[in-house]
C-alpha cells in the first residue's frame, strides 16, 4: 500500500512538474492571449454646412485595415509571414506594413491603422484568412465624403492621420484623424469628436468572447458656414480648365459666399494612404494644385488699384471730380513714354469717365499729384499689405512700397509712382484683399474681416460659437 501511494504521489508530482516547468511557458502564453482587448471607436467628425443648411462635406462608413502589435506573433519569422500574407492578399507594399508596426511598441494593444477605404472584397479576404492572420483586423470607421473629388478643396481642406510632427506636439494620439488644411484645420478642435471604445474579452485565437464594457463616441460639432454651395459650384464651373482664383463676398457683412482656387487637388486622395510617387506628382505639378491662390498668390492688382488713387486724391484734395485730362494714348515723363491700353487714347476725360474707361494716362498724372507716399498710405488703409483676418493657414500679405519711409525722397523715382498709380510696379496683392477692398467700396467704406463661419453647434450643448 505504501509503495502504491508513493508511486501515485510521484506520478502526480511529475505531472505537476511537467505542466509547471516544461509546458509552463506555453500555457502562460495561451492564458495571456485570452485577455481583454481595448478597441477604440472613432467618433464621426462634425458636418460642415453651407449658409442654407446644405452639407458641404459628410461622413460615410468605411472599412479600415489595422494591426494589433501585441497580438502579432512574437517570433520574427512568424510575424513576417503574417505581414507577407496580408501584403499578398491586399496588394499592400510589404514595407508599408513593417513601417506601421515599427512605429509603436510591440506590446501595444491599440490598433495601428494601415489602410483606409478597403473594398468589401478586401474585407472578405481578411475574414477568410482570419485564423492565419493573428493581430490583423478589419473594422468600420467613419470617413469623409465630398460632393466631388475637387469640390471646394482649398476652402474645406482635407483630413489625414496625425503626423509624427503633430504627435510630438502632444495634442493628439497616434491614429487620430486631424484636419490638415482649410476649414478642416481651422475648426479641427470643434469638428473632432470624442472617441468611444469597447473592452472585449477574446480567446486564444483573438476571437471575441464577450463584451465587457462599451463607451459610445460623441460626434463632432456641426458648423454652419457663410458659403453658398450653389455659388461655389457655379464659380468652380466657370473656372474649369483655367488657373486662377474666385472670391465672392457679401459687401454688407463680409461673408465669403464662395472661394475657388484652380487647379485644385483631389481631396479624397489625401484622406487615405498616398504613396510617394503620387505625392511627388502632386507636389511637382507645374499648376501648383496645393496652392490656395485666393490667399497665397500675390499679383499686381492692375486697374482696380486706380480706385485707391482716386480715393486718396479726393480725400486729400489733390483731385476733384471735375479734373480733366486729354488722353492721347501716351504720357511722357522725362525721356520715358508710358502707354495707355487704348492705342489712340480716350480723348478728354474727367475723374468719373477715367474710372469708367480705365484711362491709364489720367491716372499717371493723378498719381503724380497725389504722391507715392499718400497712395501707399491709403492702400494700407484699404487693407493691402496686411492680413485680411480670414484665419486660413498660409495667408500672404502682399506688398505695398513705402516711399515716405525713405530718408532721401529723391531715391523714389517718379516713374515708380506712375507705375503704382495703375496697379503695376512693386505693388502686390492677393485676390482676398481685392475682394475685401471692393466690398468696402460697394458698402460705403466698411472694411470687413472676411467671415467663413456663422455658428458652431454641439448636440448636447447647443450653440458654442456664433459670429452674428
Amino acid at each position: 500500500v505504501a509503495a502504491t501511494v508513493t508511486a501515485a504521489f510521484l506520478v502526480i508530482v511529475g505531472q505537476l512538474w511537467y505542466l509547471q516547468v516544461l509546458e509552463g511557458g506555453r500555457f502562460l502564453d495561451a492564458s495571456d492571449k485570452n485577455r481583454i482587448r481595448i478597441r477604440p471607436i472613432a467618433a464621426p467628425r462634425g458636418i460642415l454646412f453651407d449658409r442654407h443648411g446644405v452639407p458641404l462635406v459628410d461622413n460615410r462608413p468605411a472599412f479600415t485595415l489595422s494591426l494589433i502589435p501585441r497580438e502579432l506573433p512574437r517570433e520574427v519569422a512568424s510575424r513576417d509571414a503574417v505581414l507577407g500574407r496580408v501584403a499578398a492578399l491586399l496588394r499592400i507594399p510589404y514595407q508599408e506594413l513593417q513601417d506601421a508596426v515599427a512605429r509603436v511598441q510591440p506590446d501595444s494593444f491599440l490598433p495601428v491603422r494601415v489602410r483606409r477605404g478597403l473594398t468589401i472584397e478586401d474585407v472578405a479576404k481578411v475574414e477568410e484568412w482570419k485564423l492565419e492572420l493573428p493581430g490583423v483586423i478589419a473594422e468600420v470607421e467613419p470617413q469623409r465624403v465630398y460632393p466631388t473629388s475637387r469640390f471646394a478643396a482649398h476652402l474645406l481642406g482635407y483630413v489625414r492621420e496625425v503626423s509624427d510632427e503633430q504627435l510630438r506636439q502632444g495634442r493628439h494620439r497616434r491614429g487620430e484623424m486631424v484636419g490638415q488644411s482649410g476649414l478642416e484645420r481651422l475648426l479641427d478642435e470643434y469638428l473632432r469628436g470624442k472617441d468611444g471604445g469597447e473592452r472585449i474579452e477574446v480567446d486564444v485565437m483573438g476571437r471575441p468572447v464577450r463584451l465587457v464594457q462599451q463607451t459610445e463616441p460623441h460626434p463632432g460639432a456641426q458648423v454652419v458656414t457663410t458659403v453658398d454651395r450653389r455659388i461655389q459650384e457655379a464659380a468652380e464651373r466657370a473656372m474649369e480648365g483655367h488657373a486662377g482664383a474666385v472670391v465672392v463676398m457679401d459687401p454688407r457683412s463680409g461673408d465669403v459666399l464662395a472661394l475657388v482656387s484652380t487647379p485644385a487637388f483631389e481631396i479624397d486622395r489625401f484622406t487615405g494612404t498616398i504613396d510617394r510617387t503620387a505625392w511627388l506628382r502632386v507636389v511637382q505639378d507645374p499648376g501648383f494644385p496645393l496652392m490656395n491662390r485666393t490667399i497665397q498668390s500675390q499679383y499686381a492688382p492692375g486697374s482696380v488699384f486706380k480706385i485707391v488713387v482716386a480715393a486718396a486724391g479726393l480725400q486729400e484734395g489733390s483731385l476733384t471730380p471735375g479734373d480733366r485730362v486729354h488722353c492721347t494714348g501716351e504720357f511722357h515723363l522725362g525721356g520715358v513714354t508710358f502707354k495707355d491700353w487704348k492705342e489712340d487714347g480716350h480723348g478728354a476725360v474727367d475723374l468719373r469717365s477715367a474710372i469708367v474707361q480705365s484711362c491709364n494716362v489720367f491716372f499717371y498724372q493723378a498719381g503724380l499729384k497725389v504722391g507715392g507716399g499718400t497712395i501707399a498710405r491709403y492702400a494700407r488703409a484699404f487693407g493691402f499689405g496686411a492680413s485680411t483676418g480670414i484665419e486660413l493657414h498660409g495667408e500672404k500679405y502682399g506688398l505695398i512700397p513705402n516711399p515716405s519711409a525713405r530718408r532721401d525722397r529723391r531715391s523714389w523715382p517718379a516713374g515708380e509712382t506712375v507705375n503704382m498709380s495703375i496697379g503695376q510696379g512693386a505693388v502686390l496683392v492677393t485676390p482676398m484683399q481685392v475682394a475685401r477692398f471692393m466690398a468696402a467700396i460697394a458698402n460705403g467704406g466698411v472694411l470687413w474681416r472676411p467671415r467663413l463661419v456663422q455658428r458652431i453647434e454641439r448636440p448636447e450643448r447647443g450653440i458654442v460659437y456664433s459670429d452674428a
